[in-house]
């Protein structure tokens, strides 16, 4: 809130959200004038028109006559409905949640010829947390699990099959552009290998052939649940850089539960 109707006015202080305030109908460009109630007093000044909430008051007349006892005419005000009041909108600055889905991975094992490949279905699951670069960027992390599942015949049209599976422990930097309700996003991620099973005997590999860096790219969309509550949406297709596994990539689906602070 500022002292003036222009962005280099003293500031007279930093509102917080949910902030009741009093619109005192005066306004200047995208500047309205409004009173606040402080513990020490009441203070008044400036902010954005585009920082009230919007359809959260309605434009009213104050009953009476139209000029007060002492000769000055009497201003309309905007109100809530049952009170005089509306609601500051702040930005959010930040975002956190839980995250889960489903993967195709596609292990290549190079050092297994006869068996090029397993594929198959897996599953991954975790948090991250993220910084608003400004309304339509956020900068943040994910920490997760995932599981790469696959199997292989070993000749054709063969019932016999190879069969294993690699747990990860992911860590990843994690950009986001929103443009409405979709979003597009890009990531670095490490995953370190934290355990192998069901690989046919001979020379398995070691989980940790299966570390290495990843880069994850992808889209999704936002449902709205609440001011600061989001379902989202998201597939990606991420490949994987490693000593033993060329191809090692995976196709995936993740459902979001996004809270903004």
């Amino acid at each position: 809130m500022l002292r003036g109707p222009q962005e280099d006015a003293e500031a007279i202080g930093r509102l917080p959200k949910g902030t009741i305030l009093t619109i005192l109908g005066e306004s200047k460009g995208r500047w309205v004038k409004v009173e606040v109630e402080l513990v020490d007093g009441v203070e008044q000044g400036w902010i954005e028109q585009k920082t009230i909430k919007a359809n959260s008051f309605e434009e009213i007349e104050e009953t009476g006559p139209s000029t007060s006892k002492n000769g000055k005419k009497q201003r309309k005000r905007k109100r809530l409905p049952d009170d005089e009041i509306a609601v500051l909108k702040r930005e959010s600055t930040f975002n956190y949640g839980i995250y889960g889905g489903v993967n195709y991975g596609i292990l290549d094992l190079v050092d297994t010829p006869e068996v090029p490949l397993y594929q198959g279905l897996g599953v991954q699951g975790g948090g991250f947390f993220g910084y608003f670069l400004n309304p339509e960027m956020t900068l943040g992390a994910e920490v997760g699990f995932t599981q790469l599942s696959g199997s292989q015949a070993q000749a054709s049209g063969s019932s016999v099959v190879k069969s294993g599976t690699a747990r990860l422990l992911d860590i990843a930097g994690v950009f986001e552009y929103f443009y409405r309700s979709f979003r597009f996003f890009g990531s670095l991620q490490y995953s370190m290998g934290i355990g192998l099973a069901d690989f046919p005997p001979g020379k398995p590999p070691s989980s940790s052939s299966m570390s290495g860096l990843w880069v994850k790219a992808g889209m999704g969309y936002s449902f709205k649940l609440t001011d600061v509550v989001n379902f989202v949406a998201k597939g990606f297709y991420g490949y994987s850089f490693n000593r033993y596994y060329l191809g090692f990539q995976n196709f995936g689906l993740s459902a979001y539960l996004e809270f903004k602070g």
